[in-house]
């Protein structure tokens, strides 16, 4: 079973950096979902008024109830891609970060004086290639120490 996470920001400026990407995004979004909305609103009012219709009609209720039906399609959508944007910027920050805390941590173990031992990153992690050529430098090293 895998230990659980001790540390859920590892280089939290990154991380915090691109989940406020993320909501900037779905604000953008609610934005425009809002406009949509409201431009719908107008047109349906547009419709009714120029078809002059007495508030009496039945097809003003029936335009109403559309309306309403529309606005809760309008929240419930904005709150799904609020919540599927964060989702997704913690996951990617997670992909980001932890590799770059890593390879950061095992830089540093290696400069003052540790074992160049290879980087292991996680599947699925991004800067695998980064971590490879670290490994490179790792076994480089590795020669020159026990060649001296």
């Amino acid at each position: 079973m895998r230990p659980m996470r001790r540390n859920y920001f590892s280089n939290p400026r990154l991380q915090l950096t691109l989940i406020f990407g993320a909501n900037a995004l779905a604000l953008i979004f609610a934005t425009l979902l809002v406009t949509l909305a409201l431009m719908a609103k107008s047109h349906m009012e547009n419709y009714a008024t120029g078809l002059n219709l007495t508030p009496a009609h039945p097809a003003l209720a029936f335009i109403a109830e559309r309306e309403r039906e529309f606005d809760s399609i309008c929240i419930a959508l904005g709150i799904f891609q609020f919540l599927a944007f964060n989702l997704a910027a913690i996951f990617l920050s997670h992909r980001v970060a932890g590799p770059l805390y890593r390879l950061q941590r095992h830089l540093e173990d290696v400069g003052s004086g540790k074992d160049p031992v290879d980087v292991r990153l996680r599947k699925g992690d991004l800067f695998q290639s980064l971590a490879e050529a670290c490994n490179k430098v790792m076994a480089r090293l590795r020669g020159a120490t026990s060649t001296s």
